[in-house]
C-alpha cells in the first residue's frame, strides 16, 4: 500500500512538473512574441504599418473588381510567397459584377445667388442620372410618411446616435423616398462628424432608379437650417454610375498544425476598399489585413508551429456585399472543414485591450482563461462574451456554426474615431499609428497561439 501511494504521489508530482514546465514555455512564447515585435532592434519592428504604407501609397483604393484591386491581391500574394508558410493560394472568384462611379456632383442653386458645389460622394451602386428639384428635409422614416416629397429631393439629416443609428438610411433611405414620390436622394454622412469629407456605403440600389448620394454633416445641417427658416432649397444631382463584369481572388496562407492539422482557425480582414479618396483603405480594411498577415507572419518567423492548423485570409468583396463575395466563396469552399474559430479584424487597429467572443460557453470560459492567464502582461487580457461577430467571419458563422473572435481596441462605445474616417478620404495612414499597430499584432499572434496550442479538446459549447 505504501509503494502504490509513493507511485501516486510521484505521478501526481511529475504531472504538476510538467504542467509547471508547459506553462513556463508558454509564457516564454507569449514574451518572444513581444520581443520580436515591439524590441526596436527586432526584425518584425513597426513592419505592420510599412508594409501597409507600401500597399496603400502604391496601389491606391481597392475597389472590388478594380485594376487597383487586382494589382493589389496580386502584390499581397507574391509578398506572402516569400514568407515560408506551409502553403500559400489564391481562389479565384470567379465572374463578379462590380461597379464604378464616373463623374458625379451635387450642386446648391437655391437659396445662393451663384451656383455652389457641395462635398458630396455617391452611394455604392446608384445608378446614373442627372436630377434637379427641390429639396425636403426629414429627420426620420417617420416624418417622411407625413411630407408630401413628390418631385422632391429628399435629404436626411438624421440624429448620430451610432453606426447602427445611420446605416439604415444610408441603405433603406433612398427606396423609402422613392416609394414616397421622390426624385433623388441625399443622406447625412454616416458618422458623428465629417470635417467636410463625405462617406459613402452601400445602399439598396436594386430598388432605386434615381441618384442616390451623401453629403457632409455640416451641409445636412446647413440645407436643414435653411429649411427650417422657410427658404426654398434647390440642388442638382449628377451621377455616372456603372456596373461592369470583372473578377478578383481571395489570398490564404497557412502553418500546418502538428498534432491536430485538420483543426482549423482562420483569422484575417477584408481587402478591399471603397475609392473615395487617394489612400481609401488604409484603415478598413487594410490594417486590419496586414496586422493578421504579421501575426502569422510572427509566428512562423520564430519558428512556431502549433498543434492546430492557423490559416490567414484575405476577404475580397466586403464592401459590396454581393453574394458571391469571398466571404461567401469560403463559406461555401470551406464550410465542411473543422473550423474551431475566426477571427476578423475590421473596427481599426488603435491599441488593443482584449477581444471579443461569440462562442458557447465552455469555450468563452477557455478564451478567458487562456487570456487572464497568459496576456495581462501585455494589456489585452479583457473578454467580452457574445461580442465576436464581425461581417466576413459571421458569414461563415451562419452557415457553419464557427465561433467567433475579433479585437477591443481604444475607441468610445460608438467607435466614434473609426467612423470618423470610415468610407471617406480621410481613410489614409494619417490615422494608422505603428506602435497601435505592433500591439495588434502581439495581441492577435499570442491569442491565436494559445487557443491553436491549447493541449485538450476544444469545447463546442
Amino acid at each position: 500500500m505504501k509503494f502504490i501511494l509513493i507511485l501516486v504521489f510521484t505521478f501526481i508530482l511529475n504531472a504538476l512538473m510538467l504542467r509547471g514546465v508547459e506553462e513556463k514555455i508558454t509564457e516564454q512564447v507569449i514574451q518572444s512574441i513581444r520581443e520580436q515585435v515591439k524590441n526596436p532592434q527586432a526584425q518584425h519592428y513597426h513592419s505592420a504599418y510599412d508594409r501597409l504604407a507600401y500597399y496603400v501609397d502604391t496601389f491606391g483604393p481597392r475597389l472590388w473588381g478594380s485594376e487597383n484591386m487586382a494589382d493589389a491581391v496580386d502584390a499581397l500574394y507574391k509578398d506572402i510567397e516569400t514568407m515560408g508558410f506551409d502553403k500559400i493560394w489564391k481562389e479565384n472568384l470567379g465572374e463578379i459584377t462590380s461597379w464604378k462611379r464616373g463623374e458625379e456632383s451635387v450642386t446648391l442653386f437655391d437659396p445662393r445667388q451663384f451656383p455652389q458645389k457641395l462635398n458630396m460622394i455617391g452611394l455604392g451602386w446608384t445608378p446614373a442620372g442627372t436630377v434637379k428639384a427641390e429639396v425636403e428635409v426629414v429627420h426620420s422614416f417617420e416624418e417622411l410618411k407625413e411630407k408630401d416629397v413628390t418631385g422632391k429631393i429628399v435629404c436626411y439629416n438624421f440624429e448620430w446616435n451610432g453606426y447602427d443609428s445611420g446605416v439604415a438610411y444610408r441603405y433603406s433611405g433612398p427606396v423609402l423616398a422613392e416609394k414616397a414620390g421622390a426624385i433623388g436622394t441625399m443622406i447625412r454622412s454616416v458618422a458623428s462628424v465629417s470635417i467636410a469629407s463625405p462617406h459613402t456605403g452601400m445602399t439598396a440600389y436594386q430598388n432605386i432608379k434615381y441618384p442616390a448620394v451623401a453629403i457632409t454633416v455640416e451641409d445636412a445641417d446647413m440645407i436643414d437650417r435653411m429649411r427650417q427658416r422657410g427658404q426654398k432649397v434647390v440642388v442638382e444631382i449628377k451621377t455616372e454610375g456603372q456596373q461592369y463584369k470583372t473578377t478578383s481572388d481571395n489570398v490564404l496562407a497557412e502553418i500546418k498544425g502538428w498534432k491536430y492539422p485538420d483543426e482549423i482557425l482562420l483569422m484575417g480582414g477584408h481587402w478591399d476598399s471603397w475609392d473615395v479618396g487617394s489612400q481609401t483603405g488604409a484603415n478598413d480594411d487594410g490594417g486590419g489585413v496586414i496586422v493578421c498577415l504579421e501575426a502569422l507572419r510572427v509566428l512562423n518567423s520564430l519558428g512556431i508551429r502549433p498543434r492546430r492548423t492557423i490559416r490567414f485570409i484575405a476577404w475580397s468583396g466586403e464592401e459590396m456585399g454581393q453574394d458571391n463575395n469571398g466571404a461567401q466563396h469560403y463559406a461555401i469552399n470551406h464550410g465542411k472543414e473543422n473550423h474551431i474559430i475566426v477571427f476578423e479584424s475590421d473596427l481599426g487597429s488603435t491599441k488593443p485591450y482584449g477581444f471579443g467572443i461569440t462562442a458557447g460557453q465552455q469555450f468563452t470560459q477557455l478564451v478567458t482563461y487562456l487570456a487572464q492567464e497568459y496576456l495581462t502582461g501585455i494589456g489585452a487580457e479583457r473578454i467580452y462574451p457574445n461580442e465576436g461577430e464581425s461581417v466576413d467571419s459571421g458569414i461563415l458563422a451562419d452557415s457553419t456554426g464557427t465561433s467567433m473572435l475579433n479585437n477591443k481596441i481604444a475607441d468610445n462605445q460608438n467607435h466614434d474615431f473609426y467612423f470618423t474616417y470610415h468610407h471617406t478620404a480621410g481613410d489614409s495612414m494619417w490615422m494608422m499609428n505603428p506602435e497601435d499597430m505592433d500591439d495588434n499584432v502581439v495581441a492577435i499572434a499570442s491569442i491565436m497561439y494559445l487557443i491553436a496550442d491549447y493541449d485538450g479538446p476544444i469545447p463546442k459549447d
